[in-house]
């Protein structure tokens, strides 16, 4: 074992569990033997990538100042809500144990989102906090 460096041997290792990236994002990504396959899924790992993409571009057209910024972040929250029901069926069918968790945390998001381009005043803010480091 070298100083400074984690110890290869996992005996050697402090006891006690850490929450990383690493151990965190393989448990999400971990589907414990569940089907991912058919068209249900496909819908959802399609849909999810497009609204991806689309908020990527609307925050690359937010932080450069283009005009339709928000409107492409709505059209990314509206297409992220209804992917949602594709992933439901999906989940459920394949035996996931908490897709309603899944659907409550991306419909917050989804949500949030809603608010704040969908209220004027709050809107403003944004606007207003994006302007300011011109």
């Amino acid at each position: 074992m070298t100083p400074g460096r984690p110890p290869d041997n996992p005996s050697e290792r402090a006891p006690g569990g850490r929450f990383t990236i690493r151990n965190v994002g393989g448990v999400a990504l971990a589907t414990a033997g569940l089907d991912t396959s058919g068209v249900w899924w496909g819908t959802t790992e399609v849909g999810a990538l497009v609204t991806v993409a689309g908020f990527t571009i609307a925050t690359w057209a937010l932080f450069t100042r283009r005009h339709w910024w928000a409107g492409a972040a709505l059209a990314s929250a509206t297409l992220g809500t209804l992917v949602l029901v594709p992933y439901w069926v999906a989940a459920h069918a394949a035996g996931e144990t908490t897709p309603w968790f899944n659907v409550l945390i991306h419909l917050l998001g989804c949500a949030g989102v809603f608010l704040l381009l969908l209220t004027p005043r709050l809107r403003a803010w944004v606007d207003r906090h994006v302007t300011a480091g011109r």
